[in-house]
């Protein structure tokens, strides 16, 4: 461990300030109520997978557009009328899976397609301006109200309503987990869906964005470029970010949470995360892992499933 404290103390020196403006809880406050407005569609039909033990549904529901977001819900085949379950999301690029790791440890899973990323939901929303320099992260990007991150944020905030809705879900034992992006997605539906119970985020996206678009790294080097060859964008885009910031995001979280931070991570740096971690005002653990790159580490994804286990012997 002292590999690890030494690295604690050195991030305690390097802790990023929260840039939220005045209306940042309003903002996100009005988003919510024009969701919950939205009546609830959601669409199931059986899968058909080869795993003797596990019954996969393909999902469909939709959000706050005309966006029909596709899922997979997996419940492992073991006589039980309800279970925890787990809403995995996904990194960036990547796209929804059966996760029978979790459902192995006697758990629900639920894993959406994040809009526009490769898999199958595609974004239906209008956007003022749309992908610049072949970047996602620029549609929309000068104005918060019609950003791309504001609409996967509410998609991941619907899913848990979906979630809440099966049968087979105790809804008292919903968790969120998810790595890279998906780490920020995980902590965005924990904190402002009230209905999950923990927050488990590793290597934790879009953490100190200004600081990102300006090395230009992962995801947002198309908005860094973008930025360059339009600079009279710059103070708007900044704007717009700090609505979608974890680090700003985190304040809103309230349920026991989950840390994990890659110590070799060049994509999701240490100090970001750790500036978040920080700011968190819940009770929270922190697992810092030496010498991992950006990914889930296996030593925090076998600890993540043996606390599913134990949530799953709960359940009746």
């Amino acid at each position: 461990m002292i590999y690890e404290n030494n690295k604690e103390e050195k991030l305690k020196n390097q802790i990023i300030p929260q840039t939220a403006n005045d209306d940042f809880e309003e903002f996100w406050k009005s988003e919510l109520e024009k969701l919950r407005q939205k009546k609830l569609v959601v669409e199931r039909k059986i899968k058909d997978f080869p795993y003797t033990n596990i019954t996969t549904w393909e999902v469909k529901y939709n959000t706050h557009d005309d966006t029909i977001v596709k899922a997979y819900f997996s419940v492992p085949n073991d006589g039980k009328k309800k279970h925890a379950c787990v809403i995995d999301y996904h990194g960036g690029g990547a796209r929804k899976s059966v996760n029978v790791q979790y459902l192995a440890c006697g758990v629900a899973c639920f894993s959406i397609d994040v809009r526009s990323q490769g898999g199958e939901t595609v974004d239906k929303a209008n956007y003022s301006m749309g992908d610049m320099m072949g970047g996602i992260m620029t549609r929309g990007l000068i104005d918060q109200h019609e950003f791309y991150m504001k609409n996967i944020y509410l998609d991941a905030i619907r899913a848990v309503d979906v979630v809440a809705s099966f049968e087979e879900v105790d809804t008292d034992k919903i968790i969120t987990f998810g790595g890279s992006q998906g780490g920020a997605l995980s902590v965005v539906a924990a904190a402002l869906s009230g209905k999950v119970k923990k927050c488990y985020t590793v290597v934790t996206s879009y953490c100190c964005i200004d600081k990102r678009v300006e090395a230009g790294t992962g995801v947002f080097e198309s908005t860094h470029a973008f930025l360059h060859a339009n600079p009279q964008y710059t103070d708007a885009a900044l704007n717009t970010l700090t609505y979608f910031d974890i680090n700003n995001l985190i304040s809103l979280l309230k349920v026991p949470t989950s840390f994990c931070i890659a110590l070799a991570d060049k994509i999701c740096l240490p100090e970001y995360v750790y500036s978040v971690y920080t700011h968190a005002n819940c009770e929270k653990e922190l697992s810092m892992v030496p010498f991992a790159p950006h990914g889930v580490p296996g030593s925090f994804f076998m600890k993540s499933c043996y606390d599913f286990a134990e949530l799953a012997k709960e359940c009746n």
